[in-house]
Order: structure tokens, then C-alpha cells, then sequence
């Protein structure tokens, strides 16, 4: 992993649940040493947060973690020591957490003035900045739930979204920091928000409102863009999705699916014309497909240039050609189970993501290490034991 971009940065965790550790995930697997810096009840049930569950092993790989107790000032002075050369810390701790414990951007920027601070909140500056906020909640607030979901019910999308939006939002505030930081010399603050996240990914439905004066309808009741752009159940029990979105691949799907009577249709030949007569394609074209294996529909429309797919669960895509061909996932074990997780979702023709380390299946599984690592000594360390300064 040495040839990673970000090799040689050195990042700080100060995070949980999903927003702070997806912005520590994205640092690691391009190469940053990631130290998670874990509160001594890390394991307490009333923080699910550091709790180790499934989400925990995917968002904190590439991380060493070491155990402080931070409210003491001993350990305040180890973490001290530790940011003498750390590149970036990131927090997602709640409003004023940071600056109780001393260690908020202005209290920790007088002492390490090249620091790159990453808080990823609730809220940006403005009326709500010092209330807390969750994804589901920034979901509901902005709009996109509501776009999500049925008229009256409103409905948070499959995914974190809005976490690791912030945190990709985040990561972008940090390179460019890094990158400022090159020719200035100087650290600087970066706060990502949740809300903000959500309502930067309703503004094409903003743009939408503001542009037509027309009211946005909810996605699973808007009108289609194309004639064909739907599910259909094959006669194996799988559910395949079908977009035709061009006049070429229209003619393709008619021609391979012997579709005469619509081909030479020519209320059909163009793209308005096939969403104003979809009840009259989705009626020819449904028990043709219901009688077909899945995974011939998929060939067939596949090798002719139209989009199509098995309609997956999160469970079952890992079994999927694509997902399975070496490439796309991180493969390793940890808390005695075996993973499959994906990687960062682009690649690079100057390296790859080829290995990974295993996110830390107990709290402060690396401390002693880390300590020695900073030139404590083993009488030093084993006294922040004793002392419970760490663990």
C-alpha cells in the first residue's frame, strides 16, 4: 500500500457510528495512517456507536486503535504527543463535546498549526448549528425523504447516504486543505454538515420546482422518462430491471424480442411517443419476459447494448459476476468472521486497492503498540495501564 496518494499522511479518530469513521475509511484506504482513538466504555451497550457490528468492521478498516481516557490529563498529554506529527484529525463528536475535553480546533490550533480539523455535524453555521442531527433525520429535514417515499409517508433511503455524503463532502474540504496547506504552511478547520449533505442532493428537485413552478412529485409516483424503464418478474422467480433509453436501443429491443406489432408502431417511434403508450408496451412486452429465464433476458439485452440487471439484495450482490471478479472487493478476516466489503468506488491507472487491514474487532487492540511506537517506554506504558489512562 505504499503507493497509495496518501501515504505518509498521518490521520486522528476521534468518531462513531457511521459519518466521522466513513471520513477515516476514505483517508485509509488511500494510504493514510489512521489511528481511532476509542473512549476506556468504548463497549458500553449505550454506545452503539463503537459497538462491533457488522457496520463497525466496514467503516473502520485501515485503522489501528488505541484506548484514552480523554477527561483525564494524562491523556490529553498523550494525545498531545500523538498530534506532534498528525496531518488531519476528524470528530463527529456532538455540538461542544470537542471544546469541553480542550480540544476543540481553536484550543488544539495553537499548539499544532499545521493541523487539518474535520468536524462532520449536524448543521453548518446558521440557526440550528449547535442541535444534533442523524441521518434519518437530515433525510426527513431536506426533502429527500419525502422524494424517497409515497405521498404521506415519507421514507429514509436503503443506505447511510447522508453519513458518507458528508464524509466524501468532508474528505474533499481535506485534500484541498492538504493541498493549501502545501503552499501556506498552515492547518485550517473543515466542518461538514448532515443537512447540508441531504439538501445538496435534493437540489435537482429544487432547480426542478424553481425552474417549472410545478410541485415534485414523489419518485415512486413520478411519471417516467422512458417507455421502458421497469422491473419485470422472469419466470424464475428473479426480478430483472429494463431501461430502454434511446430510439437505437427501442428498435434493438423490438428486433431481439420479436417485438413486430410495436416496432412498426408509429405512435412508437420516439421517446414521447413510447411514454404516453407505456400501458400499451408494458402489456406486450410483460408475459413475454415473465416466461423467460432472468438470466437469458439479461444476455440477451446485455450483448445488444441495453441496460439491464438482476435486481439485487445486499446479501445476494456479492454473488454477482461483476462484484466477484477480484477487483472490487477487500477480502479479510476479523472478529473470527470472514469479510467480503466494497472498496473506494473509482480506480486509478497509477495504483490499486490490493490489500487492507482489518478493521480492530476489540478497542485499544493496538495500543501498546502505538505507545511504543512514540517512544514510551515499557515501564511508561504499563503504568497508563495501571492507571487506567489507557487500555
Amino acid at each position: 500500500m505504499n503507493n497509495l496518494p496518501l501515504s505518509g499522511i498521518k490521520v486522528v479518530e476521534i468518531a462513531h457510528i457511521v459519518a466521522g469513521p466513513t471520513a477515516g475509511l476514505i483517508l485509509g484506504d488511500l494510504g493514510a495512517e489512521v489511528i481511532k482513538i476509542e473512549p476506556p466504555n468504548a463497549l458500553d451497550t449505550s454506545r452503539i456507536g463503537s459497538s462491533r457490528n457488522g457496520s463497525f468492521f466496514f467503516v473502520n478498516r485501515n485503522k489501528s486503535s488505541i484506548v484514552i481516557d480523554l477527561k483525564n490529563p494524562e491523556g490529553l498529554e498523550i494525545l498531545y504527543k500523538i498530534l506532534e506529527d498528525t496531518d488531519v484529525l476528524i470528530e463527529n463528536m456532538a455540538p461542544g463535546t470537542m471544546n469541553r475535553l480542550g480540544i476543540g480546533y481553536k484550543q488544539l490550533s495553537t499548539k499544532f498549526s499545521k493541523l487539518i480539523y474535520l468536524s462532520v455535524k449536524g448543521f453548518l453555521s446558521g440557526p440550528y448549528s449547535n442541535q444534533t442531527s442523524l441521518d434519518e433525520l437530515a433525510q426527513m429535514g431536506s426533502g429527500l425523504a419525502y422524494m424517497t417515499g409515497r405521498s404521506g409517508d415519507p421514507i429514509r433511503a436503503g443506505a447511510s447516504i447522508v453519513d458518507m455524503g458528508a464524509a466524501m463532502h468532508g474528505i474533499i474540504g481535506v485534500l484541498s486543505a492538504l493541498y493549501t496547506r502545501s503552499i501556506t504552511q498552515k492547518g485550517q478547520e473543515i466542518t461538514s454538515g448532515l443537512f447540508e449533505t441531504a439538501l445538496f442532493f435534493v437540489g435537482q428537485h429544487m432547480a426542478f420546482n424553481q425552474h417549472t413552478g410545478n410541485e415534485n412529485v414523489p419518485l415512486p409516483e413520478r411519471h417516467h422518462g422512458w417507455g421502458v424503464y421497469d422491473k419485470f418478474q422472469c419466470i424464475d422467480g428473479e426480478l430483472v430491471f429494463i431501461g430502454v433509453t434511446s430510439n437505437n436501443q427501442w428498435n434493438t429491443f423490438c428486433r431481439i424480442l420479436e417485438l413486430k406489432e410495436l416496432a412498426n408502431n408509429p405512435e412508437l417511434e420516439n421517446n414521447p411517443g413510447r411514454i404516453a403508450n407505456r400501458p400499451l408496451i408494458l402489456k406486450t412486452v410483460t408475459p413475454i419476459i415473465e416466461n423467460m429465464e432472468s438470466t437469458r433476458i439479461l444476455d440477451m439485452l446485455r450483448e445488444n447494448g441495453i441496460s439491464a440487471t438482476l435486481v439485487h439484495t445486499p446479501d445476494t450482490v456479492i454473488t454477482d459476476q461483476h462484484v466477484n471478479s477480484g477487483k472490487r472487493l477487500y477480502k479479510f478476516t476479523s472478529d473470527g468472521k470472514d469479510f467480503a466489503l466494497p472498496k473506494l468506488p473509482y480506480e486509478s491507472s497509477d495504483y490499486e486497492f490490493d490489500e487492507s487491514l482489518p478493521a480492530p474487532d476489540k478497542p485499544g487492540l493496538q495500543t501498546n503498540s502505538i505507545l511504543k511506537k512514540m517512544g514510551y517506554s515499557d515501564t511508561q506504558i504499563s503504568k497508563f495501564f495501571d492507571d487506567n489512562i489507557v487500555q
